[in-house]
């Protein structure tokens, strides 16, 4: 999930230019759009704090760090193992080890309009532009700041030993969330989305099964499997996403629809998501 930090009179500009807008139908719709999106995010913790109130906001803390795990933990099935740390990974047949890497503000990621990650380069005359893996060249108005991504492939680790009983495989994945941005839990939903459909496309294509050789440690064999990067009909935000983000939804108005305020930016943002996503 990503917040769009194009400046207001760039594309309002490229508009009157009669450019098109993606996912904007109209001007109009482009408009309503971009007035909630502001709306939402001067509600949330984007807002700057001063001082002692910066760092007690912070989500970076020990005690936040938990409570987005608890947040994760309620709206997941319970063969999915939310942690922060890779000590808490759990060896049993089945389950899904996830790991919530929690970043600083510092250490911020960026990415184009289509969510490619964009890379910072120096030029000759010590100038700084962006370039995405198909060698876009981009300034960093052009960009967007990202609030969650998955981190690399999905592995899995063969568990069975020698001597011992464990069977089976264990899968592992980790997804990284910049909670200091905006509204994180629903960066949250929107990035288990796509850990759900990781695993969907684990079992579709059997991947989990491959015997490619990672690592070998003493009584243990430390496979991984590539998941594939597109299925027929399913791209970044295609079908199975949408269901798994509509799945989540569902799951987290269960679970907090009498814990959270109707008022609270949470809700406005999640409903935002979902007519944005599914259509």
């Amino acid at each position: 999930m990503t917040i769009d930090i194009l400046p207001e009179n760039r594309t309002a500009e490229g508009i009157r230019r009669g450019r098109n807008v993606k996912n904007c139908s109209t001007l109009n719709t482009y408009k309503k759009q971009t007035a909630m999106r502001k709306e939402i995010l001067q509600k949330s913790n984007l807002l700057k704090y001063p001082g002692q109130a910066a760092r007690e906001h912070r989500m970076t803390s020990a005690f936040n760090k938990e409570k987005i795990r608890r947040f994760a933990e309620r709206i997941t099935p319970k063969t999915w193992n939310i942690i922060l740390h890779e000590k808490n990974a759990l060896e049993t047949a089945g389950l899904l080890n996830i790991l919530l890497s929690i970043q600083e503000q510092d250490s911020q990621v960026y990415a184009d309009r289509y969510g490619n990650k964009c890379y910072e380069y120096e030029g000759r005359g010590a100038e700084k532009y962006f370039a995405n893996k198909y060698g876009d060249v981009l300034h960093k108005n052009q960009l967007k700041a990202v609030m969650g991504m998955v981190l690399g492939r999905m592995t899995f680790k063969e568990l069975k030993s020698f001597g011992g009983d464990k069977k089976g495989r264990v899968a592992k994945i980790i997804v990284q969330l910049w909670p200091d941005l905006g509204d994180w839990r629903v960066t949250l939903v929107h990035e288990l989305a796509h850990v759900a459909v990781y695993r969907w496309r684990a079992f579709m294509t059997k991947d989990y099964k491959k015997q490619g050789l990672f690592k070998r440690h003493v009584g243990e064999k430390l496979r991984t499997s590539i998941i594939r990067q597109q299925l027929s009909m399913e791209n970044h935000h295609g079908p199975m996403f949408k269901k798994a983000l509509l799945s989540l939804a569902k799951r987290a108005i269960r679970e907090f629809g009498g814990e959270i305020s109707e008022g609270d930016v949470f809700w406005k943002t999640l409903k935002f998501e979902l007519e944005y996503f599914i259509k």
